[in-house]
C-alpha cells in the first residue's frame, strides 16, 4: 500500500512542496507510510517535522524522520499498542518500524521557562501553527503534510536555508533563555557539511555571546550529546574555533579557549578519518591528564568514552621504535588505532602544540613518516591474539605458584610471542629456556603495552 490517506488538516496556510521534497516523499519507506495512514485513519493529523524537512529541502536524504501529531500521547498509545513512551513529559512516543523507530510527538504549547532548561507548563494542542512557534530556529520550524504534499513554513525557514543562515524563531534572546542547550544546537546547525559553515543572523549571533551563561544550568549529559555531534561534523574545526572566540567552550571545558590558537588551528585540518572521541582527545592535547579526567567527569561521559579519551591523550608525544618487533607490539596494543595515533602525532608536530607536563620522546616529522611507511609494509600478524602459553602450562614448566609473579611471566612471554610473531607453543618453550626469570625483579619484566 503506497497511497497516503489524508489526515486532519493543519490550522495554517501552506504551499506545494518543492521538487526536492517531492523526491523525498516519493521514497518514503513502506513502514512509515503504514504509520502515517494508521494515524490518519484514527482521525489524527500527522506531519513530518524537524531535520527531515530541512534536509529534504536541501536535497539530502534524511537519516531520521520525526513526526508531529495532534493526537494525545494516550490516544497514540491506543493506536500503536507496541509503541514505547520515550518522553512522557513532552508527549513523545517511539513507534516500531520494520528496522527502526520513528518518534512521534504530540503538538503542544509551552510556557514559564523558569530555569533555562525546561518549561514549567506543557499543554497538548491541536494547532500546528502554535507548535512551530515554540521551536528554536526557523530551519527547524517547518512541517510537511505528506499526503497533501504541502509544506508549512510560517517563519521563512526555506529562505534562510537558501541564504545559509541560522535564525531564531521570533526573539533570539527569548529563545535562548528558554533552553540553554539551544546555544549548542545553534553551533551544530551552522556546520552544513560539504556546503561549509553557515552564518548566524545578527541578533542570534549577539544573543549567543550575551546568553552563554545559560549553558550553566543545562544538564552536562545533554551538552555532551550535542558536543559529540559538533565534533562529528565535517567542519567541526571551524565551528569549534567560533565557539572558542565566542566564549562558549569556556562554559563547559577547563581553560581559556580563545587563546589556544595552536590546538584550534589543528582542528581545522581535514580530520574526516577521525571520530568525535579522537577529535576531542586532540582538542584536549594541551590539557593535563588531571584536567582531562575532570572534563570527562563533568561532561558525564560514559566509562568507555572516558577511557578512550584518556588512553589517546596519554599516548600523545610517544611513538614506537622503527623495528619489526616494536611495531608488531605497537600494532597489537593499539589495533586499528595504530596508524591514527601516528597521524595525530603528525598533526601535533605540524601545529607545534605543547603537550602539558609530559616526558616526550625525541622525534621528528620525518621519523613519523618513516614509521607510517614501515607500519604499512609490516607483514600481517600470524600469531594468535591470545597468549599461546597459559598459566597452567607455565606452572608445569617452571613450578611457579599462582600469583603476581606468574601473571607477569605470562605477560612477558605473550610480549615476546607478539614481537617475534611466534605461532607454536614449542617456540614459547624455547624462549622460556632463555629467560632469566628465577632470580630477578619481576616488576622489571616487559609487558604487552605501549608505551
Amino acid at each position: 500500500m503506497n497511497t497516503l490517506i489524508n489526515g486532519r488538516e493543519a490550522d495554517i496556510e501552506g504551499i506545494s512542496c518543492s521538487e526536492n521534497v517531492c523526491r523525498f516523499l516519493d521514497q518514503l519507506p513502506r513502514d512509515l507510510i503504514l504509520i502515517l495512514n494508521k494515524i490518519a485513519s484514527s482521525g489524527g493529523g500527522v506531519w513530518i517535522v524537524g531535520g527531515a524537512v530541512r534536509d529534504s529541502e536541501l536535497g539530502h536524504h534524511p537519516v531520521d524522520i520525526d513526526l508531529a501529531v495532534d493526537l494525545t500521547p494516550d490516544e497514540m498509545m491506543n493506536v500503536f499498542t507496541d509503541a514505547i513512551l520515550t518522553g512522557e513529559d513532552f508527549g513523545t512516543i517511539s513507534i516500531r518500524g520494520e528496522s527502526c523507530l520513528y518518534q512521534a510527538t504530540t503538538l503542544r504549547t509551552e510556557s514559564n521557562y523558569i530555569d533555562g532548561r525546561r518549561p514549567e507548563k506543557v499543554e497538548w494542542g491541536k494547532s500546528l501553527k502554535q507548535d512551530l512557534e515554540r521551536r528554536d530556529f526557523t530551519i527547524n520550524a517547518m512541517a510537511i503534510d505528506a499526503s497533501r504534499r504541502i509544506i508549512y513554513d510560517p517563519h521563512n525557514g526555506r529562505t534562510d536555508l537558501s541564504r545559509g543562515l541560522v535564525r531564531a524563531v521570533g526573539n533570539a534572546h527569548k529563545r535562548l533563555s528558554e533552553d540553554g542547550l539551544r546555544i549548542m544546537r545553534a553551533y551544530r546547525f551552522i556546520d552544513r557539511n560539504e556546503s561549509g559553515v553557515w552564518n548566524f543572523e545578527n541578533s542570534l549571533a549577539q544573543s549567543l555571546i550575551l546568553q552563554k551563561h545559560m549553558l550553566d544550568p543545562v544538564a552536562r549529559e545533554r551538552i555532551w550529546i550535542e558536543w559529540k555531534k559538533i565534533l562529528n561534523g565535517t567542519n567541526s574545526g571551524e565551528v569549534i574555533n567560533k565557539m572558542a572566540n565566542d566564549g562558549i567552550l569556556d562554559r563547559f571545558l577547563i581553560g581559556e579557549w580563545d587563546i589556544k590558537y595552536a590546538v584550534i588551528e589543528a582542528l581545522k585540518q581535514n580530520l574526516s578519518e577521525f571520530d568525535e572521541i579522537e577529535k576531542f582527545a586532540l582538542l584536549l592535547s594541551e590539557n593535563t591528564r588531571k584536567e582531562v579526567i575532570e572534563i570527562c567527569s563533568k561532561l558525564k561521559t560514559s566509562r568507555i568514552e572516558r577511557d578512550r579519551i584518556i588512553s589517546i591523550h596519554d599516548r600523545f608525544g610517544k611513538i614506537p621504535h622503527n623495528s619489526k618487533q616494536s611495531l608488531r607490539l605497537y600494532r597489537a596494543v593499539l589495533k586499528g588505532f595504530s596508524e591514527k595515533h601516528l597521524l595525530l602525532e603528525m598533526i601535533l608536530k605540524d601545529a607545534n602544540i605543547s603537550l602539558a607536563k609530559k616526558q616526550l620522546s625525541e622525534f621528528s616529522k620525518s621519523d613519523i613518516k618513516d614509521l607510517l611507511n614501515s607500519l604499512a609494509k609490516l607483514d600481517a600478524q600470524k600469531t594468535q591474539v591470545e597468549p599461546l602459553a597459559n598459566g597452567t602450562w607455565i606452572m608445569q614448566q617452571t613450578g611457579m605458584p599462582k600469583g603476581i609473579r606468574l601473571g607477569r611471566l605470562k605477560s612477558w612471554l605473550h610480549t615476546i610471542q607478539i614481537e617475534r610473531d611466534l605461532i607454536n607453543l614449542s617456540d614459547i618453550e624455547l624462549v622460556l629456556s632463555t629467560l632469566s626469570w628465577e632470580n630477578c625483579d619481576f616488576s622489571l619484566w616487559p609487558e604487552l603495552k605501549f608505551p
